[in-house]
């Protein structure tokens, strides 16, 4: 073999190991599909909390409904006192004034469930994002491990030219 021939060899030889890097291709596909694996749980856990946080500020509304509701009919009953000892009336302006701070209380409830909503979406997307990364990473490296297999194939076939040819 000539030096020209030696020089392409010890090159192809060179491409191959850096294209093979250090980790075995199926060792890392195994990696990426345990990661992915670990996504999904990670995904099915998210959905599972922000569901219950859902039905827990839901609960909370409804909580409030029947706070305002039981109120009104304390008043009624007269079973609201002022700091004086005497009852509270049910009057237009009582009504109008609880119902306002219920509506407050409501809209702090949808607010959370707003944001909650918001982030919700944005963990699943993080998280669609890095399943997404793995797969192509996975792609990577079977493109990568395929191109180094061509590379060993023509460094044989450019080797057995090369020593046939002597």
């Amino acid at each position: 073999m000539n030096a020209r021939g030696r020089r392409l060899l010890v090159a192809l030889a060179f491409l191959t190991a850096l294209l093979n890097g250090c980790v075995a291709p199926q060792a890392a596909l195994d990696l990426i599909l345990v990661a992915r694996e670990g996504l999904t749980g990670a995904q099915a856990a998210e959905t599972r909390q922000h569901e219950q946080l859902m039905a827990d500020l839901a609960v909370r509304i409804d909580a409030l409904d029947v706070a305002f509701d039981a109120d009104v009919r304390l008043v009624e009953a007269g079973g609201i006192k002022t700091a004086d000892g005497e009852p509270v009336a049910l009057s237009s302006q009582w009504v109008i004034s609880a119902r306002k701070g219920y509506s407050a209380a409501r809209g702090a409830v949808a607010g959370q469930m707003q944001a909650a909503q918001a982030a919700h979406f944005t963990r699943q997307d993080n998280l669609r994002a890095a399943d997404e990364a793995l797969d192509m990473a996975s792609q990577l490296i079977i493109e990568r491990s395929l191109l180094g297999q061509r590379i060993r194939q023509a460094m044989a076939n450019v080797k057995k030219e090369l020593t046939d040819g002597k």
